[in-house]
């Protein structure tokens, strides 16, 4: 079944399985920082331009991305909550 932006609109929830604890999400994000990895990143949305949006999912339908689809809603702060 595809995941569309009207399922967000929707608050329909999607589960899936996790990959690790909150833990090791907090040291594979310290790692990350300290390595200073970038993300290969193929797509910047900004904003909440619903059609934009809507454009990302099509990308992964496709599969035609090479790396990460961002919906940047700010540039507020820059560190995590972590």
């Amino acid at each position: 079944m595809p995941y569309l932006m009207s399922a967000v609109l929707k608050n329909l929830d999607l589960r899936g399985s996790t990959m690790g604890s909150r833990k090791e999400f907090s040291n594979m994000v310290e790692f990350v920082k300290t390595k200073n990895l970038k993300p290969v990143v193929s797509r910047v949305i900004q904003g909440l331009d619903i059609e934009a949006i809507d454009g990302l999912f099509d990308d992964m339908k496709k599969g035609g991305q090479f790396g990460k689809l961002v919906v940047e809603i700010s540039k507020g702060r820059e560190t995590s909550k972590l």
